[in-house]
């Protein structure tokens, strides 16, 4: 699918138009060969580095070809069943914008609903506002699972195995989010570099900023896996244990059934033994063995066993 949308300073809000026309956005989602070959014809794209965009696991990184940038990147999404983060592609030159993804992200979702300073013929300018939006989508993620986590680890004893489950696949998230930080910082440091695409000072600064955020971020992604590890850590040692605590208890408590019935069964073997012709000898034996359960319970808690 292929959508066009303008916006100049002219115009109150983005809006879609039917043909390309010079400051367009050109917003491809999901494009079918026939569509590919559209692109590449019209703009002039290099087709390799336009599947590339497609493939929702590219990692980030910036490729230059003749006049454009091919910029790569992630961001957190739930539109895509089991995966946390898509990649994307921008296609940037002086008068080109075009983003190329696998899904519509909520990305696209906001710049259309909402963005009414999304100036489609200032290519430098929309390509900042997509990645502050980018920025902002990951600080805004995490500090969501801070508070998640946070609140566990205040009621961490009576956690269950669902709420395990639920840390774990947090974990599972931060995790794919910490394997994008490290390139998408790079190729925000690359992008001052580009020949392609030409940044004002206060642009370079805009930029410069966004890789402390995103340096923040990654501190805070980082603080977050440590304390669900620590949890897991918590509660793997204090389920060992009380398993080893159970298991002694089952132990003791064999052991305690074992005393009568060694005695009964030397009772039932056919030989003399002591008090086999007194009346009274069921009630003495039973407090032999009940004084033998005291002595045994006494000692095992001065040695703290239970």
């Amino acid at each position: 699918m292929i959508e066009y949308y303008k916006k100049t300073v002219r115009q109150k809000k983005l809006e879609r138009v039917e043909d390309y026309t010079r400051g367009c956005w050109v917003k491809v989602i999901n494009p079918n060969s026939t569509e590919i070959d559209f692109l590449v014809d019209k703009f002039k794209l290099d087709k390799d580095l336009l599947f590339d965009g497609l493939d929702v696991y590219e990692i980030p990184r910036i490729e230059e070809e003749g006049s454009k940038a091919y910029i790569y990147l992630t961001m957190p999404t739930s539109k895509i069943p089991n995966e946390y983060t898509s990649s994307f592609l921008i296609i940037v030159s002086k008068n080109l914008l075009i983003t190329v993804s696998k899904s519509n992200l909520e990305l696209f979702d906001k710049i259309v609903s909402t963005r009414k300073d999304f100036l489609t013929n200032n290519q430098t300018r929309s390509l900042l506002q997509i990645l502050l939006f980018l920025s902002n989508s990951y600080a805004a993620d995490i500090r969501k699972i801070m508070k998640e986590v946070k609140k566990d680890r205040r009621n961490i004893k009576k956690l269950n195995d669902k709420d395990i489950l639920d840390l774990v696949l947090q974990e599972d998230r931060l995790n794919e989010y910490l394997s994008s930080f490290s390139p998408l910082i790079n190729l925000h440091a690359t992008m001052l570099k580009l020949k392609s695409v030409s940044f004002k000072e206060d642009e370079k600064e805009f930029i410069e900023d966004l890789i402390v955020d995103l340096n923040q971020t990654l501190s805070s992604c980082k603080s977050a896996l440590k304390t669900i590890s620590n949890m897991r850590d918590y509660y793997s040692t204090t389920l060992s244990h009380n398993l080893n605590k159970i298991l002694g208890v089952l132990t003791i408590f064999t052991v305690f059934l074992t005393i009568p019935a060694v005695i009964s069964g030397i009772y039932g073997m056919n030989i003399k033994l002591p008090l086999q012709n007194v009346k009274s000898a069921f009630w003495i034996l039973g407090g032999i063995v009940l004084m033998i359960w005291v002595i045994a319970i006494i000692g095992l808690k001065r040695a703290k066993v239970i």
